[in-house]
């Protein structure tokens, strides 16, 4: 799933939202989607981390 395609699929439910009318099919699209921003989250984490490693190699060179 892309950026875009994650933010307009989590607009049909709210974390911590009551699930006892929700169909499995439904549950198992929310599923989908938040693996997905999981991923892209994990992503994002892993770049940061790389920027930050990349800096302070860069100004602790003595």
């Amino acid at each position: 799933m892309e950026d875009l395609e994650i933010r307009e699929a989590g607009l049909d439910f709210r974390v911590g939202e009551d699930l006892y009318g929700v169909s499995i099919a439904q549950l198992q699209q929310r599923l989908q989607i938040l693996n997905a921003e999981i991923a892209r989250i994990k992503r994002a984490l892993d770049a940061k981390q790389a920027e930050i490693s990349t800096a302070e190699s860069f100004f602790n060179k003595s």
